[in-house]
Parts: C-alpha cells; structure tokens; sequence
C-alpha cells in the first residue's frame, strides 16, 4: 500500500508528493520547492521518516514543478524521470525564472536522465505507479496511477473542478479534452486525484461536475 504526504511549495502553491511504501522507500513527484525553509521542510521530513528516496519524478516541466529537483537529487544521489517530450524545455526553464520573480538560477536545474513512457510502469517495491500520457497543459504531460490504491496524481491536467490552462507554450484544448475524455475519466469513479494545485477530488466527482470538461460524451 502506497502512503502519500503532500506539501504546498512556492508562490504558486504547487502540491509536490512524497509517495511512499510501508518498506520506507519513496517517490517524489513535482518538487517545487525553492525557497531555504521549503527545502529544509521536505529534507527534514524524508530524513526524520528513514524514507529511502528512489527517484524523483515529473508531470511535466513547467517551472513551479521543478526547482526542488536538484536539491533533492544531491542530497539523496536519485535521477530525475520525465516524458522525453518535455526534456528540451528543462534547460530554458531557469531563464524565464525572473519574469515571475523567482530566485531559481541555471545551477539549480535538473535535466532529466529517464525518460518515461505511457504504459510504463515505476516499481516502488512491491507496489505500482503506472505512466499515462495526457498531454494538453503541456506536450509531454503524464500523470501517475496506483491501481491498486484507487490514486492518481495528475499534475496540471486536472483539478478540483477545473484544467490546466492551454495558453501557454505548447498548450491544447483539444489535447487535454482528450486526455481527460479518453484516459482520466476511463479510471474508476472512485479513484482520489492528488492534483498538480488545489485541493484533492475524485473521479467521478469531476466527471459529474468540472465545468471545464464533463464526462459526458
């Protein structure tokens, strides 16, 4: 059974995951703290739990899901995975930093060593995340599914009633109506979101009511 602790970092309010099993070994998903307290409190509470980190993992690249990478991987020598559709836009993300006021420079950016594909499937001892490719937020945006515990972590693709906006640099409507058409809204009703903002929801919950996207055909 896979556990999940969740922080809000950054001015964005991004949620960033640790997911992690009964054996203490641990993902962690969109790290997007940046500022000194916001890394000691995620160090701390890694450390403080014997949490064994294995990798560090990405929804897509997109600049609040990403500055606590590298401090993450230094501190616990794990690589980064991401859709290889997103790795070119890792070593441009720093340059933009300023325009939104952040303190994020070029020697703190992670490039991305695994490349993930929809379908794949991320061991965490004996239990499961499954990659699913739901681009539209973003062109390689994932999401990450535990089947078993009925969870799914969907970055910016979908929130408590609402999307991810479209308009930014190789954004599609059309894309993530698809995404969620075809692949999130197929998951079991019951299934909880861990959503990339916001609070958490379900499924069926989003399908009855997002006023974005129904799940109606």
């Amino acid at each position: 059974m896979l556990s999940v602790k969740a922080f809000i970092f950054n001015f964005i309010q991004v949620n960033t995951y640790i997911v992690y099993n009964e054996d203490k070994e641990c993902v962690v998903i969109d790290a997007g703290n940046v500022e000194r307290f916001e890394d000691e409190q995620i160090l701390n509470y890694i450390d403080r739990n014997g949490l064994k980190p294995l990798m560090l993992l990405n929804t897509h690249s997109h600049i609040d899901h990403v500055m606590g990478n590298k401090v993450l991987a230094d501190r616990y020598h794990v690589r980064l995975a991401s859709s290889p559709i997103e790795k070119p836009y890792y070593d441009k993300v720093w340059a933009y930093a300023a325009a939104f006021g952040i303190n994020f420079t070029q020697d703190r950016c992670l490039i991305p060593t695994i490349d993930l594909a929809d379908g794949e499937i991320i061991k965490i001892g004996d239990d499961e995340l499954k990659v699913l490719y739901t681009p539209g937020h973003a062109p390689g945006h994932v999401c990450f599914y535990d089947e078993k515990d009925g969870i799914v972590f969907t970055g910016d693709t979908l929130f408590y009633r609402g999307i991810g906006r479209c308009d930014l640099l190789g954004g599609d409507y059309r894309q993530i109506e698809k995404s969620l058409q075809e692949v999130l809204y197929r998951l079991p009703d019951d299934t909880m979101v861990y959503c990339g903002h916001g609070p958490m929801t379900r499924i069926g919950d989003e399908k009855r009511n997002n006023p974005e996207v129904t799940g109606k055909s």
